[in-house]
């Protein structure tokens, strides 16, 4: 075997380091919504300057690296992503976050690669062999035991919604898988970006939750969630994915809800049970296993823009 270049070796761990980044940031989610609701923020409000801002500067990043834009025949799928399945995806997710802790929130998010696997196998005609099969059972048992953790604690529509947003995100993927391949990654998910915005400030301004009430806390954390909490992780983890593969780059991934529960217990407080610790090392197992064979989904994460 032909040894390793020190450019090849440090490209990788270029590579690497920009995918968990991504991952670190993207865990900050549900503790930056969290921070909203105690400063008095509504989810739509939430949302929409959220997703606006975030397009605002991916567009400004496509222009940057001269990235062409979507061909026509793309833009109906893409708004459809951002606007049905993005804007459905992120509703539920921080809707669960009245009801439910981040942590386990997070962890409910990342049973999506379970129902990916089930719905490829049923729409797509993808093969279900042992290893597969495996991974859902841990997945189940997983998810149960988290579930089973805070049914005591929490109201039964914060589990709901968190095991909504998975589905929800679940069809994301798939819908994507068929569309995203071939599309320039920067400017298609700002269209994605952009189609979420519009529905959410829609509805903002339908409910009367447009307006906004600034002061320096609201304005930083607005602010931090659209840059920190989304833009950068987008864009890091389409980079460091061009550089380590998509099944690599999705298992590093998993670091995102790790980082939520890590990050729900130094910022908000928030504890978990043994059995939550247990259920949801489980659940990030399965997704490691399914990616051993190749996961349908992986193919796509380029393109594809988190909660």
């Amino acid at each position: 075997m032909a040894p390793v270049s020190a450019p090849a070796t440090n490209r990788s761990a270029a590579g690497v380091a920009l995918v968990i980044g991504s991952a670190v940031c993207f865990g900050t989610l549900g503790v930056f919504g969290k921070l909203a609701y105690r400063l008095g923020l509504t989810t739509p409000q939430l949302l929409s300057y959220r997703f606006g801002l975030a397009a605002v500067l991916l567009w400004l990043t496509a222009a940057a690296l001269r990235e062409r834009l979507p061909p026509r025949r793309s833009l109906v799928g893409l708004v459809i992503m951002g606007g049905a399945g993005y804007a459905g995806q992120s509703g539920s997710y921080f809707s669960a976050l009245h009801f439910i802790p981040a942590s386990t929130n997070a962890l409910l998010l990342y049973t999506f690669p379970v129902v990916v696997t089930l719905l490829a196998a049923l729409l797509f005609g993808e093969t279900l062999g042992w290893v597969k099969l495996g991974a859902v059972a841990i997945a189940f048992l997983g998810t149960v035991l988290v579930v089973q953790a805070q049914l005591h604690a929490a109201p039964a529509i914060g589990i709901i919604l968190g095991l909504g947003s998975a589905a929800f995100y679940s069809g994301y993927i798939l819908f994507g898988s068929r569309l995203l391949p071939g599309l320039p990654p920067v400017s298609a998910t700002a269209t994605i970006m952009t189609s979420a915005a519009v529905v959410w400030s829609l509805y903002a301004a339908v409910t009367g939750q447009l307006f906004v009430s600034w002061n320096a806390p609201r304005l930083g954390l607005i602010a931090s969630f659209a840059v920190v909490g989304t833009t950068i992780p987008v864009l890091t983890f389409i980079l460091g994915l061009r550089i380590v593969g998509p099944s690599r780059a999705a298992i590093l991934s998993t670091l995102e809800p790790a980082s939520t529960v890590f990050l729900a217990v130094i910022v908000l407080g928030e504890t978990a049970s043994p059995l939550q610790w247990i259920g949801g090392a489980l659940v990030l197992a399965s997704v490691v296993v399914l990616e051993g064979p190749g996961w349908r989904a992986s193919r796509v994460l380029a393109q594809a823009v988190h909660d």
